[in-house]
């Protein structure tokens, strides 16, 4: 028996609340911040522990100064 993992998704939530005016000089604050999504890992399939490390760690290089999100679902083979 082995456990594998699918539909590994790996990704990082940016929020923007305020942005710089070069006109003024300034920066602004949002009414509503900006919230966008970066996907570093989308519907890849690891067969252990060390693959899912692997999918990870990529991530992290890619966005080191981001919290990074992971989902995935866990199976047993027989």
């Amino acid at each position: 028996m082995s456990i594998y993992y699918e539909n590994v998704k790996v990704w990082t939530t940016h929020t923007k609340t305020s942005e710089y005016n070069p006109k003024t000089g300034k920066h602004k604050h949002l009414k509503k911040p900006i919230v966008t999504e970066k996907v570093h890992v989308a519907d890849e399939s690891a067969y252990d522990l060390g693959e899912l490390y692997d999918l990870i760690k990529f991530a992290v290089a890619r966005d080191p100064y981001h919290k990074i999100n992971v989902s995935f679902k866990v199976y047993e083979e027989h």
